[in-house]
């Protein structure tokens, strides 16, 4: 009977390892910033446009464009999907028709911005980018070569 118990707390020790996490198959790393608490109360999301991989098609992350309704200023960050936790290349970056362009860019671990600027009731051109770790530039599937980026109209 000892023997039995023996192996069911040996079976159920082995069980509870492989749920261990690290233990087992390594899980992706959740990026744990959400675009709305990088920009701050109030701003509310207006739009957003992957980053892909141009060979795999792979999603790498996000750019996110939102506004504040009250103060006119709008916001844009890119979040990765791939890479979290490790240091790439990641930019964003915000042109307002009415002020001047802003770009927040650099080796990020989770996310590239805030980039804040007045918008007001006017268009912006807006988006980002991301490098694997093995050089290679990746942009928002919606740049348009011609601008660099997304247009919205407020």
């Amino acid at each position: 009977m000892q023997r039995v118990i023996r192996r069911i707390a040996t079976a159920a020790a082995a069980a509870a390892l492989v749920a261990l996490p690290g233990t087992g198959a390594r899980a992706a790393v959740v990026n744990p910033y959400t675009p709305e608490a990088l920009c701050g109360l109030g701003f509310t999301a207006v739009d957003q446009d992957p980053i892909r991989d141009a060979a795999t098609g792979a999603r790498l992350g996000t750019v996110h464009l939102l506004r504040n309704p009250l103060t006119g200023y709008g916001c844009t960050v890119t979040l990765k999907f791939a890479y979290v936790g490790t240091l790439t290349r990641t930019s964003v970056y915000l042109d307002p028709e009415w002020t001047t362009f802003r770009v927040d860019e650099g080796n990020r671990s989770y996310a590239a911005g805030p980039v804040h600027l007045y918008v007001g009731a006017g268009c912006a051109i807006w988006g980002g980018s991301m490098t694997d770790p093995a050089g290679t530039v990746h942009q928002h599937d919606r740049a348009n070569p011609a601008i660099g980026g997304a247009v919205t109209c407020f």
